[in-house]
């Protein structure tokens, strides 16, 4: 197994369940690299389904983007790599260019931003900045864990639990500041609202 495989499994184990591949590389190189990893790693749900990554079906959040696009920035090729049970996407920017040198960003409704860092890309994503939980309050699995415990409910794909007002505006992380909704509506809806209030508080 490659260091990067090594370091994803000793990092989350194996999906469970797993899902089909949803990462694509138009490059040979990158597609082949890509390949070889996936058969290491796979995709699918990990951290008793906290998180989804690499598996089909993540192109539906797309419009997440466009709806968030006053911290997303201009719309562009991108490509949904993977989400968390708060809404939070990783996203690759011009994946058919890039590969899997692509940069990745994550869109963070918890913070109301879209961030990344100058050294994260797609392929150390993977090996790096996933296993040591690198990623500010993407891996915050506290109120996650309090609901599955309470519930025994299971996420979908399409549904989040979602912070009704973001810290940005004063939320906490608690119970009572979290509710389930599906995730495309979920920023449809808040964009707009999000947008003018951060944008007069900044005033």
């Amino acid at each position: 197994m490659s260091e990067v495989g090594e370091a994803f499994v000793a990092g989350f184990g194996r999906p469970d369940p797993p899902a089909p591949n949803g990462i694509f590389f138009p490059r040979p190189f990158h597609a082949r690299w890509w390949s070889d990893i996936h058969g290491e790693i796979g995709s699918g749900w990990f951290m008793d389904r906290f998180l989804y990554l690499f598996g089909e079906g993540l192109d539906v959040f797309l419009p997440c983007l466009e709806a968030w696009s006053f911290v997303a920035g201009a719309a562009r090729e991108r490509m949904i790599v993977g989400r968390n049970a708060y809404g939070a996407l990783l996203v690759a920017e011009e994946p058919s260019e890039r590969g899997i040198t692509s940069p990745v960003a994550m869109l963070d409704p918890l913070n109301v931003r879209y961030w990344t860092h100058p050294d994260m890309v797609f392929g150390n994503l993977i090996g790096n900045w996933l296993p040591t939980r690198s990623l500010p309050d993407f891996f915050d699995t506290s109120l996650y864990d309090a609901w599955r415990r309470v519930t025994g409910d299971e996420l979908q794909l399409s549904e989040a639990l979602a912070i009704k007002e973001p810290k940005p505006l004063g939320g906490r992380m608690e119970a009572g500041n979290f509710q389930i909704e599906d995730v495309v509506d979920y920023y449809l809806t808040t964009g707009p609202i999000y947008a003018r209030a951060l944008g007069e508080s900044g005033r």
